[in-house]
């Protein structure tokens, strides 16, 4: 038979690998504590606030007699209709209740249309055709003290209700 030769583990065996792990076990922990006080204490994650600056839900929109009387004037910047029927006015979404395309007044046709699936809506908001299943919001409305039509979007109102002058 043929002699196994057997080695000896000797504590320098040990000894280096467990100064291999040990070295890389605290490369490890002090590279990950310091990318994460470094995020922490950027000028981007620490001093500045992670805030989101949206405009105000509450806006002027002009005055009354800047508007057609029968009209519809779009605001696109603030996504909303401002209808004038006489001295009523009413502020409604462009937001189409669907999947939330931008919808558009289409004045010849006298109707709000969605370009994306066709939903059709009438003057006041009222939904007729296509998937869309309820009518366009309306927006709460009211006069500044300046005479200014204001619009909140905040607050979504019966269809009905209209502001009168």
């Amino acid at each position: 038979m043929a002699e196994v030769e057997k080695t000896e583990v000797t504590a320098s065996t040990w000894t280096s690998r467990r100064g291999f792990f040990t070295y890389a076990g605290w490369t490890i922990f002090l590279g990950t504590t310091l990318a994460f006080m470094a995020k922490t204490f950027s000028f981007t994650g620490f001093f500045f606030p992670k805030v989101l600056f949206e405009p105000s839900k509450k806006f002027p929109v002009g005055y009354p007699a800047d508007f057609p009387d029968h009209g519809v004037v779009t605001l696109k910047a603030r996504r909303v209709f401002i209808v004038r029927e006489g001295n009523n006015f009413s502020a409604i979404s462009m937001v189409c209740q669907h999947l939330g395309c931008a919808v558009h007044w289409t004045e010849e046709k006298g109707i709000y249309e969605c370009p994306c699936h066709g939903s059709k809506y009438y003057k006041d908001g009222v939904n007729f055709a296509g998937p869309a299943p309820r009518p366009l919001f309306h927006f709460d409305m009211h006069l500044s003290d300046d005479g200014k039509l204001m619009v909140d979007t905040s607050t979504i109102i019966e269809r009905v209700t209209v502001l009168t002058i």
